[in-house]
């Protein structure tokens, strides 16, 4: 049933197909290919949908008219089964053995009889309607139009027995035409068509006793001519609508990512050197508007981040540069005078050079390394464990309390945590006169707090976030004196955030307070 249509069909979707292979390749610039990419898959659709669409309705028209054209057949198989044995039956019929026979009739000469003539001839006979009569024995009774033509000039026969009826008397019967060996041409030349059959005896359609089987031709050409339009369109507007679609698709794509080539555009313009500028943001309100928002907000922290590297390294450098400086000018000091250096200052220069060394490592580890999950570990044993190595030193230190009712489970890598809070606990030493407490509580479901209060000078309010920058230093001089570098508080800080918690200085009435609040280990 599908023809000149389908080949269209596929055609276009061929042509689309090639062109999506076509603009896959990887020569193409990034904006056109994606811009090309759109378009072809706009098309594609179009023409799946359009294409789809149209083959569907053209099937649904065909098989209506084919329908039709059969409904039509029937009806005039009947009326033929009644009339084909009539005067007028045999003079408008072209061929078969009762039209060459005698015919009974002189219609110039007797018009009585001719209005009966015209009275049978209509509607079924000279309306170009192709049909033949055949008896039970395959012998043409009577046939008319395209029927007759193929009976005489190609030899078409019939079955010798009437065919089986499948639907109310009527059935179905489909032949091949060949064409006329003498070079004429005909209507349906080289072509399967379909015969409808009805079969009739004189006792009526019930009657087992088969007189003629009347064989009705259905024309494809009346369907072939109603599906014409939608052909016209699969050839012709098929391949227009989808160029249009996807110049619409190129367009749109264009606009669209207008915005991102403006936004890589001013990102290819960032250096590190400079990261002040900012990808502009449309107001759109849409994906590439968040996409901005998103990137300006990664600039934000890139930028940060840089801006915290450069004064860490600042800071390293002007650090590693005052123990270094010392220990070669006691070195060349001792060379100049011919003696030896004194050990203990080297040693406390090396000693000096070496923690600050180790905690630069420690800072440079943590930001490398994603946090691990580790394991439940008791912070409230390691607490203790710290203030008693300190009771055991020389000389010892007796300043440390540690209140701990009861276990405090944290999930992590215990040598972190230990460094944590070693951290915060040498921190306190260097200020605290008499007294540091360290409690460790849960004050509430899923929370441990370590707090750990000093009764030294305290931090001024204005500095309790400072403290945890790096190098940072609240007292310069005093700081030296006790040998901090300024990392062991954002050290600790850092920790705590790497397992989930945090670390802040809270107000207390006499001296400092450090507190640090980390998730507690969920239950087994």
């Amino acid at each position: 049933m599908c023809r000149s249509g389908c080949g269209a069909s596929r055609r276009s979707v061929a042509w689309v197909t090639g062109w999506w292979t076509a603009v896959r390749r990887p020569w193409l610039p990034s904006p056109a290919a994606v811009r090309v990419r759109a378009a072809a898959a706009a098309a594609l659709a179009a023409a799946l949908c359009l294409g789809g669409g149209a083959f569907w309705l053209r099937q649904v028209i065909y098989a209506d008219s084919v329908a039709g054209s059969i409904a039509t057949a029937r009806s005039q198989a009947l009326a033929i089964a009644s009339t084909y044995d009539t005067p007028a039956a045999r003079i408008n019929a072209d061929g078969g053995t009762l039209a060459r026979g005698p015919v009974d009739l002189d219609v110039e000469s007797d018009l009585a009889r001719d209005g009966y003539d015209r009275w049978y001839e209509f509607p079924y006979y000279g309306m170009g309607i192709s049909f033949a009569v055949v008896d039970d024995h395959g012998e043409v009774l009577l046939a008319q139009n395209q029927l007759a033509y193929y009976v005489r000039e190609s030899g078409l026969t019939f079955p010798p027995s009437p065919p089986r009826q499948s639907d109310f008397s009527f059935g179905r019967l489909d032949v091949f035409l060949r064409p006329p060996g003498n070079g004429a041409q005909g209507q349906h030349d080289g072509r399967e068509v379909t015969l409808v059959t009805y079969n009739f005896s004189p006792s009526g359609p019930e009657s087992k006793d088969v007189e003629a089987t009347v064989y009705m031709l259905i024309s494809p050409l009346d369907a072939e001519a109603a599906v014409a339009p939608v052909d016209h369109w699969l050839r012709r507007g098929l391949p227009t609508a989808v160029l249009f679609v996807a110049v619409v698709a190129w367009w749109a794509a264009g606009r669209a990512l207008r915005p991102v080539e403006r936004m890589r555009a001013e990102l290819a313009r960032i250096t590190a050197a400079d990261m002040s500028s900012r990808v502009p943001q449309p107001r759109t309100g849409d994906e590439i508007a968040r996409l901005a928002v998103t990137m300006n907000a990664t600039l934000d922290r890139l930028a940060d981040a840089a801006e915290r590297q450069r004064r860490f390294v600042a800071d390293a450098a002007h650090e590693l540069r005052s123990p270094l400086a010392g220990l070669r000018n006691t070195v060349e000091v001792a060379a100049t005078h011919g003696g030896t250096a004194d050990p203990k200052v080297l040693g406390a220069g090396i000693e000096r050079l070496q923690r600050l060394t180790d905690d630069l490592l420690l800072l440079a580890r943590l930001e490398r390394t994603a946090p691990a999950r580790g394991k439940p570990i008791d912070v409230a044993a390691i607490a203790e464990e710290l203030a008693g190595e300190r009771r055991y030193r020389v000389p010892p230190d007796e300043r440390f309390i540690v209140v701990a009712p009861e276990p405090a489970l944290v999930t992590g890598r215990e040598e972190e945590l230990a460094r944590m809070l070693r951290n915060i606990l040498d921190n306190a030493s260097r200020y605290a006169r008499d007294r540091v407490t360290v409690t460790v509580t849960k004050p509430g479901p899923g929370l441990v707090r370590v707090e750990v209060h000093d009764d030294g000078p305290g931090i001024p309010e204005a500095d309790r976030e400072r403290v945890f920058e790096r190098f940072a230093r609240i007292d310069e001089a005093r700081d030296r004196g006790h040998g901090g570098a300024g990392l062991g508080l954002a050290i600790a800080r850092d920790i705590a955030v790497r397992h989930g918690g945090s670390l802040y200085a809270a107000g207390a009435t006499g001296g400092a307070r450090l507190v640090a609040e980390l998730p507690q280990s969920p239950p087994n």
